[in-house]
């Protein structure tokens, strides 16, 4: 289980989270919704080990993080997906993928574990193809593969259908169906609801620094 417990950022007098909670379980999808500026992605960098809390905890498979470096993290199950996708832009997409898996086997078993989740993805046709020269909804799939690759228990994901077209976004949201179904837990940022329909067991809203679970917005004019 993942859990954040009583988290809270501040930047100088600015509080961009207030008093966070709220559990993750194995093989389960969070939606956290709200706008720009809401704190999502200033949460999942939190929890990833790219920020700090400045009170709070994170608390991994009962193990506490909260001071553990980024790639602890990763070593004890955790992988983030960024916005904007992150691959070694000089290598090939094959590469990219391999890097991920060689962190849980020998090259051996890690290559043949590329290959799979080359087709998982449907990049088997690119697997030669420099990262730098794909288009953005290429580089999405093998950002959400990439985060697969060193096989998480939890993954978080930053806004994954942003900048996609409609034929992208319905290709991403499959692969994100496919992943739950592999059963890595995943929390998945968005700006509207109605984008994690029949994919988040769970939703919540941020606002102003402040996390509710999505039925106590209702009543509260969430345009969602």
């Amino acid at each position: 289980m993942l859990k954040i417990k009583s988290v809270s950022k501040q930047f100088n007098s600015f509080t961009v989270l207030k008093d966070v909670s709220f559990n993750l379980e194995k093989g389960e999808v969070v939606g956290l919704c709200g706008p720009n500026g809401s704190g999502k992605s200033t949460l999942l960098r939190i929890i990833s080990g790219f920020e700090k809390p400045s009170c709070g905890k994170i608390i991994l498979n009962e193990r506490d993080i909260t001071k553990a470096p980024v790639e602890k993290r990763v070593e004890l199950g955790l992988s983030f997906a960024f916005q904007m996708p992150r691959p070694f832009l000089r290598m090939t997409v094959f590469e990219n993928i391999l890097t991920g898996c060689m962190l849980r086997c020998e090259k051996e078993e890690a290559m043949l574990k590329a290959e799979e989740l080359l087709k998982l993805f449907g990049l088997e046709k690119l697997a030669d193809e420099k990262a730098i020269n794909l288009s953005q909804g290429e580089l999405k799939l093998l950002e959400l593969c990439r985060s697969l690759s060193t096989e998480p228990d939890f993954i978080l994901l930053d806004e994954p259908f942003a900048a996609l077209d409609r034929e992208n976004t319905k290709n991403v949201r499959k692969k994100l169906k496919m992943m739950k179904e592999i059963g890595a837990g995943m929390l998945i940022t968005a700006h509207k609801t109605r984008i994690l329909e029949k994919l988040a067991d769970e939703t919540y809203w941020i606002e102003l620094g402040k996390v509710r679970r999505i039925e106590e917005t209702k009543n509260q004019g969430d345009s969602s």
